[in-house]
């Protein structure tokens, strides 16, 4: 599989919680990052994601040049998705994406609730988001995912499943749900928000994932919830230690697995193009650590094909220490169970003290 990462760097303003590369920026530098972005030679791809930022925070102009310079690199069976906020989603881009055949939007709702979205700094509301779902449905596009966060200063758990009632009765195919980071370059990092107690977090994830799971989604990936066979294929790419292409300032990208970072700097990116900077990873543990985030597990055999060695002989310590209750195989693949997903960052200290 193939896989390309578009990184828009722009929001139209920058919410408390983000530490992403954005920047907010007018028109006129858009267009000079767009004008760049159009010269990149692009290859043909199973799967292409526009991220960001807040790739439909573009005039709707813009958005449609960004389109056209990427629809002819998709491979029949595509998956193309979009990330877009609910203020800024307009039928007329709707209509673009749909000239083009995006077939596949990532909305960032975040919450429901109206007062936590102003005090986490977002800028539309819980109508503007049901009603960016009902465009979207009204256009044709069906496969609609959805971003909610927990853990959010001033948040009760009764928030957190009024947050998920309103999801299923959306009926949305797929949902990522993720705890608050807090990180250093946020808003909320420079005021010191301290993050959720661990065991608060354990409880209200716990929670979840019995909520979902109820009702006939499947928890495939650690964040990621979906209705059978609805999963993210650019995701499921990143998870299953495949090679992508990430362009624009601040994409990440790997090749023969080595990872890069395109520079972070949109100014530069904009008089001479992109600058790869490589970036150093234990890529045997790497493929190991996004493995087990998900449902299908690490398969053994690509892993000791592609990195010369014996995972199950390497390992054998870490297994011995987690299998069955945290840790399985099945059909040649390394899975953790429920309880291990809960426990999965000390399972991978473990993996990371052996390698």
């Amino acid at each position: 599989m193939k896989h390309i990462y578009v990184h828009i760097p722009f929001c139209d303003g920058i919410c408390f919680y983000c530490g992403f590369y954005r920047q907010t920026a007018g028109r006129q530098v858009r267009e000079a990052w767009l004008e760049r972005i159009c010269e990149t030679p692009v290859q043909k791809t199973n799967t292409l994601y526009f991220g960001g930022g807040t790739p439909s925070c573009l005039d709707t102009d813009q958005l449609d040049r960004l389109c056209a310079h990427f629809a002819d690199c998709l491979l029949p069976g595509y998956e193309w998705t979009i990330e877009a906020n609910p203020e800024n989603l307009t039928a007329e881009k709707i209509a673009v994406m749909g000239r083009y055949g995006i077939n596949r939007v990532s909305l960032g709702v975040q919450t429901f609730s109206d007062p936590l979205l102003k005090k986490i700094g977002r800028r539309h509301t819980a109508d503007d988001a049901r009603r960016a779902i009902r465009l979207l449905r009204q256009s044709g596009i069906e496969n609609i995912s959805i971003d909610l966060i927990y853990g959010l200063p001033g948040q009760m758990q009764t928030d957190v499943e009024q947050d998920l009632n309103e999801f299923l009765q959306l009926q949305l195919p797929h949902l990522s749900i993720y705890a608050l980071q807090i990180e250093p370059n946020s808003v909320f990092g420079k005021q010191g928000i301290p993050p959720l107690a661990e065991e608060t977090d354990a409880d209200w994830y716990e929670m979840i994932v019995r909520t979902l799971k109820a009702v006939g989604y499947e928890h495939y990936e650690i964040s990621s919830f979906c209705r059978p066979g609805m999963y993210s294929r650019h995701n499921l790419g990143y998870w299953n230690d495949d090679d992508f292409i990430g362009i624009g300032p601040g994409a990440a990208g790997r090749e023969g697995h080595q990872r890069y970072l395109i520079e972070r700097d949109l100014q530069r990116f904009i008089q001479v193009g992109e600058t790869r900077c490589p970036e150093p990873t234990d890529a045997p543990f790497e493929a190991i650590m996004m493995g087990l985030r998900t449902m299908f597990g690490v398969d053994i055999e690509k892993w000791n094909q592609t990195y010369q060695n014996d995972l199950e002989k390497t390992y054998q310590a870490v297994l011995q220490k987690y299998m069955p209750d945290f840790l399985t195989i099945e059909n040649g693949h390394l899975i953790a169970t429920e309880a291990g997903m809960e426990q999965l960052n000390s399972i991978l200290v473990d993996f990371l003290g052996t390698d």
